[in-house]
């Protein structure tokens, strides 16, 4: 016989289902809404694979944020109607402010981190999907750290404070990544090389995972806070920069990554560096 409680719990998880539903809906609206073109046009009439690639990124952004809002400790299964109406208002709010942030992450991504080149241009215009992937990866990243800040107890300041944070933190490891490959970052993905634009992206995503371990959890203190925020942020661009190296020597030994991805654009290496980068990212995440 089922219990009272776990018909209440039952209940909820269908709310915040439905509530899911809607936030992906809302998302939609302000991605059309915040773009120069049509996105079904370009996605069904089109068939453009670049802008598909973001979407799917920017989409993914939107349930890693809402989950992170919902997800860790919230006793509105066992509270009132109105408490747990209170705690899906809230957690509304987050998913608003996230939806927010991953657009303006889209505009960072060209500004700052694509800055030698329109992304725009790039995604609409010439199609051109390693664009798309990086877009994708910097917005995955984005919001693995929204999702942190938001989870536990916290306050608003707090979340905005590490979104802004995180979003410096990826335009400089982009720099720090095109410093440590051995041909031109922007040069490749300009050029259409869907290799160099997936590999960034990948590593991107590795590095909200490491981050989101200094964001994730309760808010304690501006200086615990952001100490741990530090600290994580060195170990991914260090510890990164060291595991690919490693992750290509082992696993793909022989391989030389300025031939593979700049001249022969070699997919093999994006795929499987990249999930290996982020699936190293996940061991620290879990086991630090």
């Amino acid at each position: 016989m089922i219990t009272f409680t776990e018909t209440v719990e039952l209940y909820y998880g269908m709310l915040y289902i439905v509530l899911g539903i809607a936030v992906l809906a809302l998302s939609k609206l302000a991605v059309n809404l915040m773009t120069p073109y049509k996105i079904n046009k370009e996605l069904i009439h089109a068939d453009n694979h670049a802008l598909g690639v973001t979407l799917a990124g920017y989409y993914a952004g939107v349930v890693i944020i809402f989950l992170g809002s919902v997800v860790g400790g919230s006793s509105a299964k066992t509270a009132s109607i109105e408490s747990l109406l209170v705690e899906a208002g809230i957690d509304l709010f987050y998913a608003v402010f996230g939806i927010i942030a991953l657009n303006l992450c889209r505009k960072v991504v060209d500004l700052a981190i694509l800055y030698k080149f329109s992304t725009v241009k790039e995604i609409i215009t010439d199609r051109n999907v390693g664009t798309g992937a990086v877009e994708a990866g910097a917005m995955i990243a984005t919001a693995l750290m929204i999702a942190g800040a938001v989870n536990g107890e916290g306050s608003f300041l707090s979340t905005v404070v590490f979104f802004f944070l995180g979003m410096g933190l990826l335009i400089l490891f982009s720099h720090f990544h095109a410093l440590l490959t051995p041909y031109d970052d922007h040069d490749e993905i300009e050029k259409d090389n869907v290799a160099a634009g997936a590999y960034l992206g990948f590593s991107l995503i590795a590095l909200g995972i490491i981050v989101l371990k200094a964001t994730v959890g309760d808010f304690i203190s501006w200086t615990y806070n952001l100490s741990w925020f530090a600290g994580y942020a060195v170990l991914g661009f260090l510890g990164l920069a060291v595991l690919q190296k490693m992750i290509l020597i082992v696993f793909l030994p022989g391989a030389n990554i300025e031939e593979e991805i700049s001249r022969d654009r070699n997919m093999n290496i994006a795929w499987i560096g990249g999930t290996l980068s982020v699936g190293i990212a996940a061991f620290i995440f879990f086991m630090l």
